[in-house]
């Protein structure tokens, strides 16, 4: 008998069938949840797809130098971090919630002065949340300060971060200078908050500014003083790990002056563990013979600068 051929192929198609016929189902995608707002609504209750604000300063319990101490952090990054994005800030004692506001972004670090006096030598704790309209991201985690013990005899109090004060002029004779800062808090919490950034500073070594960048603009962010610092005093060669303190009692522009405080901020720089640090080496920078100068910004990189009216 001889074969048909069709007859073949259309008994390798049923065989085909049956075997797929077996075959798991593919499975379908879930239909989207519509109902309320479950389906936008993270765990604590954000709606806005951003992660949660860094604090930077003050952090730690540290005792804040104004009763009117500036707020820092680093700005909350995502899918609607770009553009529009405002800040909720909230204060507490133990007690009660003392202060809220809303404010608008800043490139990279937000910075908020509490607009009252604080009462002396309390316990406060801090976070911030970003927003755009009605959406709002996580909250940040609480970070607690202390401000300012009572002043025994009475004395002004002047925040620090006015860069836009009296005309510059020569130090007299006896001059007093702004006190030797230490602000190792706040790079300890951009280094926390950064950590890729900070062991990927060594530039010598092909890291980035990223780290000094950030840094120097959180520093600034509370007193528009610091800068990076010119190694030598050539404004060409800013020091990579190294940051300066512009001491005079008024500031207009800080780019280029010799009256600095320098400060090695980074313990270990380009070796195997590098660890934040404060380590005032003005001194050691004199009695060698050079010369330090403040400057903001580094060469190659481009900021916007409010100038002072």
């Amino acid at each position: 008998m001889k074969f048909d051929v069709r007859v073949g192929i259309c008994l390798a198609a049923a065989a085909m069938l049956a075997s797929c016929s077996k075959a798991p189902a593919v499975p379908t995608a879930p239909s989207a949840n519509t109902g309320g707002t479950a389906a936008v609504t993270g765990p604590d209750g954000s709606t806005l797809k951003t992660n949660a604000p860094a604090l930077v300063s003050p952090v730690e319990r540290a005792r804040a130098e104004d009763r009117r101490p500036t707020l820092i952090w680093a700005n909350a990054t995502g899918k609607y971090g770009g553009i529009g994005v405002a800040y909720d800030i909230e204060v507490s004692t133990p007690a009660a919630v003392v202060y809220t506001q809303t404010v608008g972004e800043s490139p990279d670090f937000g910075a908020h002065l509490i607009p009252f006096d604080l009462e002396y030598d309390t316990v406060y704790t801090w976070r911030v949340r970003s927003r755009v309209g009605n959406d709002m991201g996580p909250w940040s985690s609480w970070a607690e300060f202390l401000s300012p013990l009572r002043p025994t005899a009475a004395a002004p109090t002047v925040g620090g971060a006015n860069v836009c004060s009296a005309p510059l002029s020569e130090m007299g004779p006896g001059e007093s200078r702004k006190p030797r800062p230490n602000d190792s808090a706040i790079v300890r919490a951009v280094a926390t908050a950064f950590p890729g950034a900070f062991f990927g500073s060594c530039q010598e070594h092909g890291g980035s500014w990223e780290f000094m960048d950030r840094t120097v603009d959180a520093l600034r962010a509370k007193d528009g003083r610091y800068g990076y610092n010119a190694k030598r005093g050539n404004m060409f060669d800013p020091s990579l790990d190294v940051v300066s303190y512009y001491y005079r009692p008024e500031v207009v522009d800080i780019n280029g002056r010799p009256e600095v405080y320098i400060f090695d901020i980074i313990g270990g720089h380009c070796g195997a563990n590098p660890v934040v640090i404060w380590n005032d080496v003005t001194d050691v920078t004199f009695q060698s013979g050079t010369l330090g100068r403040t400057m903001y910004p580094r060469p190659g990189r481009q900021v916007t600068i409010t100038p002072c009216q």
